[in-house]
């Protein structure tokens, strides 16, 4: 797992046009677990960027490019995921091998993607500054060395602090790596920006 270096809350800020007091934006809305649908949204600007929103459940969601440094970064936002605060992270995306995280503040979302790189490889839960729960992944970033018994009791406790965080499906690690599965509909993430499996173009956060 390769970052150029500790990422900072700052890193995962979405900077808009400084005076404005809105922006239109295009968020990965969250249909089931897995499906998504493109959404366009008005969203404040706040101090020249955009916010997640706990109240609204729009978060905001991460592809880090863990192959090459310096890799490329692309932060956007989510509705349906569901936590009230804290951030989940993880090495094993599907089809592109990013680092994803989803988070309701940028300094857990810092926090649970420093925790991978420490790993070299996992899933992380990360609240108020600090781990709660996690899962290495030291073979290629999304392989578990441990045990099965072990490896299913540390699956069983990551998903119920999520849960216990907001998460309202039944699998969080499976609808976090799946945010860049290029076989479901229909909007998806990478480092690159938002893809619209539709017609394949990759399209940007603000509209």
């Amino acid at each position: 797992v390769h970052l150029e270096r500790r990422l900072e809350p700052n890193d995962f800020s979405i900077p808009a046009k400084k005076h404005a007091s809105s922006v239109k934006v295009r968020v990965i809305d969250l249909v089931t677990d897995l499906v998504t649908k493109e959404l366009i949204v008005s969203v404040p600007v706040t101090e020249g960027e955009i916010r997640s929103n706990a109240s609204k459940d729009i978060l905001k969601v991460a592809a880090i490019d863990r192959r090459y440094v310096p890799g490329k970064n692309f932060v956007g936002l989510i509705r349906g995921f569901g936590l009230k605060t804290g951030a989940i992270a993880s090495s094993a995306a599907w089809d592109t091998s990013d680092i994803i995280a989803v988070g309701e503040n940028d300094k857990d979302m810092a926090g649970a993607v420093n925790r991978i790189h420490a790993l070299q490889g996992g899933a992380v839960v990360c609240a108020n500054g600090k781990i709660l729960a996690e899962i290495p992944l030291p073979v290629m970033g999304i392989i578990a060395d441990m045990p099965m018994e072990m490896l299913a009791k540390k699956m069983e406790e990551i998903t119920r602090v999520i849960k216990d965080l907001g998460f309202p499906f039944d699998d969080p690690l499976l609808t976090i790596v799946t945010l860049t599965g290029a076989a479901i509909p229909f909007l998806r993430i990478c480092e690159e920006g938002l893809v619209n499996l539709k017609d394949g173009k990759t399209v940007g956060l603000i509209v």
